[in-house]
């Protein structure tokens, strides 16, 4: 089974409403933030194991989880889980800035080598607990979260801004599945809508 750069772009754009977030997900090519084992399927639309503890999620999930957040090109955003800071150059390419936190000292390394070797350079790396988010860089227009929680951290919550968008799939009881939610914030107050179900790894 093999897929080309062509077929997985026009696949995944195809069902996506914001052409930013589609012309940067053509410029951004996976095949640079996959392990060298498995360059070959680069192009699937399904996610590739980096360790025994992280991933990256599939092309058209992580293009949806973007899209989501409706971003214009300005924004200030945060990542939860940066694995190897695929979604983040994406992201960088849809934004004015990108803080990307990855719990694993190792991957975190191995994504900002990479992403600077890139010339992305509106992205800044981080290695710390996801769960607490940035203070020190909040508030955030979106925050994208790419672990599963139990609930949204509140800490999350706190340090997005009026009107700011987050993204994050939470556990659903009694089942090893979670539940993208979208959540909006007014007037500090959160307001979430379900969108679909997802698999991703626990949010330590």
């Amino acid at each position: 089974m093999s897929s080309s750069k062509e077929q997985l772009e026009n696949n995944v754009c195809s069902k996506l409403k914001n052409d930013l977030v589609c012309e940067a997900f053509k410029k951004v090519d996976r095949k640079l933030f996959v392990p060298r084992q498995f360059v070959d399927f680069a192009y699937l639309d399904e996610a590739i194991s980096l360790d025994k503890s992280s991933s990256i999620s599939q092309p058209s999930l992580v293009a949806d989880m973007i899209n989501l957040l409706e971003l214009k090109g300005r924004e200030r955003v945060l990542e939860i889980g940066t694995a190897s800071g695929y979604s983040a150059a994406i992201l960088s390419l849809c934004t004015r800035e990108v803080d990307t936190i990855e719990i694993d000292s190792e991957l975190a390394e191995k994504a900002r080598e990479k992403l600077q070797s890139l010339g992305f350079n509106n992205i800044t790396v981080h290695t710390g607990d996801g769960s607490a988010g940035l203070p020190s860089k909040a508030p955030f227009d979106g925050i994208v979260v790419a672990a599963a929680a139990k609930e949204i951290p509140k800490a999350l919550i706190d340090q997005l801004k009026e009107g700011g968008r987050i993204v994050i799939p939470i556990q659903i009881e009694g089942s090893d599945m979670q539940e993208l939610v979208l959540g909006t914030k007014r007037k500090n107050h959160l307001t979430t809508k379900p969108i679909t179900v997802v698999k991703f790894v626990p949010l330590v």
